[in-house]
């Protein structure tokens, strides 16, 4: 609850829309429903509440009833409008205007509901209609269901509707939750640049940040762009977040990242919020558990803070919402090498116990219908570790068989890869060899190099795609619906 200080106190020629919140409290819906124990705090007590109108809808004689929500919570107060309560004469407007989407600020008494549907009601005294919908027949977000392809159309709207705001709310308690872990672990949280002039994935798609006029008859001259080199915004922080991991202990961003991927998946955009880490003086066995106990933590955190809106979703896509991630949080995640997997997947089809479009073998990356089968018969989230070399990053650590110390933190239910982790390649002698045979270009790198130089240290880190991680949170299955504004391939509106 938060005190409500919009207007001064000086002003002597108050309108009747300021003195409607000449009270000293402006409450949020939710705090009222968390109360409802205790009424008796709201006795005799005149409170304000404001929001957006859900329904409104009227007896006659001056009757009418309204749902409204501000966004705190899925939930709506009913505000009961009577001709007879109309203290300053505002109810006037309200009749003539009042719509679904319409902004509002109300004054009145909080009462225990007489009816089914609610607990409590609150009896408006003033009404200030603040934003109406010009035109009501036009108004996007109707009573009717809308699909979610028509909501993608008008994400500026659909923060309004119930599935959504749980959505959003969601993604808020995610954002709240790692702060809250990383700070508690000691974690540093530091922000490095988005424009860089390193690829870091080195074949990942990057978009070049330029402000020439670019002539397709004419290669681009660099050195005359703003940067005199050409730059790219960031697909990872990791390089930059080893430096500073290397000096100032263990770090954590939620930086942008940004791919070029002319893809279309439900997994994909171009623009994405990454959590990256990187720690020193830990192991790989550290690094597998600090990614399981973090998302286990985010899970307790939104069941604890978020239920309401998890059972909101449930009731509108994903029945045992609330059911998976209990299991995912009381499970040991799994823990097997890349060799191994792909030889249960190997000896289960020669078995017949499963059928594949695609046969995997050792040096393929594991496709889709390899996660899931493999969370499938594991019942539980899976590390992959100890990738091949070959198909991985150059920084990663290198062991004596040909793999490197990392892993692919494999999630059920359709969510594929969450995590893509290593222990970082320490000795200089051995990153120089990979990046040569690699092809990779030691020019912009040389920092990178350098922290292997002067003072090097055993660490490693991971990424971790939020909105994929909020994909699994509230049983959406394209990524599209869990970013508010999403940027993907053919698609950038805002």
């Amino acid at each position: 609850m938060s005190e409500f200080n919009g207007f001064s106190e000086n002003n002597k020629e108050q309108t009747w829309e300021s003195k409607l919140f000449s009270c000293n409290k402006q409450f949020k819906i939710k705090d009222i429903l968390k109360n409802l124990d205790n009424i008796s705090l709201f006795s005799n007590k005149k409170i304000k509440v404001c929001g957006w109108i859900r329904t409104v809808r009227s007896s006659g004689n001056g009757f009418s009833f309204c749902s409204l929500n501000d966004g705190s919570t899925p939930d709506c107060l009913q505000i009961i409008v009577q001709k007879d309560n109309d203290e300053d004469n505002t109810f006037d407007d309200f009749y003539e205007n009042a719509t679904t989407g319409c902004a509002l600020r109300v004054e009145g008494h909080l009462i225990e509901s007489p009816a089914k549907g609610q607990f409590v009601e609150l009896i408006a005294s003033n009404i200030f209609l603040e934003g109406k919908v010009q035109d009501s027949n036009t108004y996007p977000i109707a009573k009717t269901k809308i699909n979610l392809d028509t909501l993608r159309q008008i994400c500026h709207l659909r923060p309004r509707t119930g599935i959504f705001g749980s959505i959003f709310r969601i993604r808020s308690m995610l954002t709240q939750a790692t702060h809250q872990f990383y700070g508690s672990k000691g974690f540093l949280h530091l922000d490095p640049n988005v424009i860089s002039i390193n690829e870091c994935e080195g074949g990942a798609g990057v978009f070049t940040v330029t402000e020439l006029d670019h002539n397709q008859d004419k290669k681009a001259d660099w050195k005359e762009d703003h940067f005199g080199k050409r730059a790219f915004l960031t697909v990872s922080s990791q390089l930059q977040l080893e430096a500073l991991a290397c000096a100032m202990g263990s770090v954590y961003t939620t930086n942008k990242s940004f791919r070029s991927e002319h893809s279309l998946t439900s997994k994909h955009v171009s623009e994405f919020t990454h959590l990256e880490i990187e720690q020193c003086f830990t192991d790989f066995k550290d690094l597998m558990d600090v990614g399981e106990e973090y998302i286990k933590f985010v899970i307790e955190y939104v069941i604890q803070n978020g239920i309401k809106d998890l059972l909101n979703l449930a009731k509108v896509g994903t029945p045992d919402l609330v059911e998976r991630l209990n299991m995912i949080y009381q499970s040991t995640f799994h823990r097997m090498t890349y060799h191994q997997a792909i030889q249960e997947i190997q000896d289960d089809l020669k078995n017949k116990v499963i059928k594949m479009k695609v046969r995997p073998k050792v040096g393929d990356d594991l496709g889709t219908e390899h996660e899931n089968y493999l969370t499938q018969k594991y019942g539980k989230p899976v590390f992959v570790t100890h990738w091949p070399l070959e198909i991985k990053s150059f920084y990663m650590k290198q062991c004596s068989n040909g793999t490197c110390e990392s892993f692919d933190l494999l999630m059920p239910y359709g969510v594929g890869e969450l995590i893509g982790a290593s222990q970082r390649e320490d000795d200089y002698q051995k990153l120089i060899d990979i990046m040569e045979k690699k092809g990779i270009d030691r020019a912009p790198l040389e920092f990178y190099l350098d922290l292997r130089k002067y003072g090097t240290c055993q660490h490693g880190g991971f990424g971790l795609g939020m909105d994929r991680f909020l994909m699994l949170l509230t049983g959406m299955s394209s990524i599209k619906d869990v970013i508010p504004f999403p940027v993907y391939y053919t698609s950038c509106n805002y």
